[in-house]
């Protein structure tokens, strides 16, 4: 047994790490460093982390060093921070922002080109002009600079519909006040509709950050009943949630098992949980027929069937759950194919006389 052990270590451990290192091989192609200025928080933060004052202009410069043996195009952007639907915050792509919102990140930004080319073996300044509304602003503002090597022609012919691209992402906060964070946090419950999440008909309850604060290690709980029921159709936990400032989390129920969402009546009871004070939210819902609809003829899991009187309690599982589940189940199909193989190979028992 202990010889198939290693025969499959053998066979499998140079795979992974070939499918691990893949990605940062070709990431490493280049690298981004931000210059930090003489207004950055001396708190050992590398990203950009800037006590400004109203009314103040100045260019947020970072180094992008071409480490490869050819020219590469970078595109750099500038994103206001938000939260993801795993309950992150997300740096690298435009998100849902909440109402209360006064100064995004990308408003107080510009650039003179979005495209540079960097020749092989050396690097270029790339500088952001920021510029400070004359009105102060508590809390923080939250957003990134986002640098993402463009694919070649060669590349896309070669990738054909699908393309790999690598991007670093530098993060940027904006106070005004060392203290600037230092304000009473403060949850609403918005809007709850039934959308497509990754082709999977879902309910959406949207969590509001009304504040200009950075939330971490806040939890929320969630469920879902049909009007009159005390059974919940969704029921789901986060123990940790983080949120950017005045952003919307959407907390997405998803039907894995393509049962579909029914139209009717509905009521959420939703716990947010942060510091030790809890925001409670009981909301009535209607899931129209044309919604309910729309939603499960556009999910790729939908079979039509009827859903069992105990259908088991569903609910979000993050994304991080999923890939290692699914990496996991390939992992283990593997190790069970080479056992069974390499058992048949083996000559028959046969007793001593």
């Amino acid at each position: 047994m202990r010889k198939i052990l290693r025969r499959v270590a053998m066979i499998l451990v140079p795979v992974l790490m070939a499918a691990l290192m893949a990605v940062p091989a070709a990431a490493m192609e280049f690298s981004v460093r931000a210059v930090l200025p003489e207004n950055q928080r001396q708190n050992g933060n590398v990203f950009f982390d800037l006590l400004v004052k109203p009314g103040q202009t100045q260019d947020l410069v970072i180094e992008v060093r071409n480490t490869s043996a050819g020219d590469i195009v970078v595109l750099v952007e500038t994103i206001t921070a938000s939260t993801s639907r795993n309950g992150q915050i997300n740096y690298t792509s435009r998100g849902a922002m909440d109402e209360t919102l006064k100064h995004s990140f990308e408003d107080m930004v510009s650039m003179p080109q979005s495209y540079y080319q960097i020749p092989a073996l050396s690097s270029i300044e790339v500088p952001i002009s920021l510029a400070v509304p004359d009105e102060p602003f508590d809390g923080a503002v939250l957003g990134s600079i986002r640098v993402l090597r463009e694919a070649t022609q060669e590349e896309r012919d070669a990738a054909g519909a699908i393309v790999n691209q690598f991007a670093h992402v530098t993060a940027v906060r904006l106070v005004q006040d060392e203290n600037a964070e230092n304000i009473p946090a403060n949850f609403a419950l918005g809007d709850i509709t039934a959308e497509l999440v990754n082709y999977r008909a879902s309910i959406i309850a949207n969590i509001r950050n009304t504040q200009p604060m950075i939330i971490k290690d806040a939890s929320a709980t969630a469920s879902i009943y049909p009007i009159g029921s005390d059974r919940a159709v969704f029921e789901h936990s986060l123990e940790t949630l983080e949120m950017a400032p005045n952003s919307v989390f959407q907390y997405s129920f998803v039907d894995r098992e393509g049962y579909g969402i029914d139209a009717g009546d509905y009521t959420a009871v939703i716990n947010v949980e942060y510091k030790g004070d809890n925001w409670n939210f009981v909301q009535d819902f209607t899931i129209l027929p044309s919604e309910a609809a729309a939603v499960n003829e556009g999910a790729v899991n939908q079979h039509g069937q009827q859903r069992p009187a105990d259908y088991p309690l569903g609910g979000s599982i993050p994304l991080w759950a999923m890939i290692a589940i699914g990496v996991g189940a390939a992992v283990l199909a593997a190790v069970v194919v080479l056992i069974v193989m390499m058992a048949k190979r083996r000559p028959a028992y046969s007793p001593p006389a």
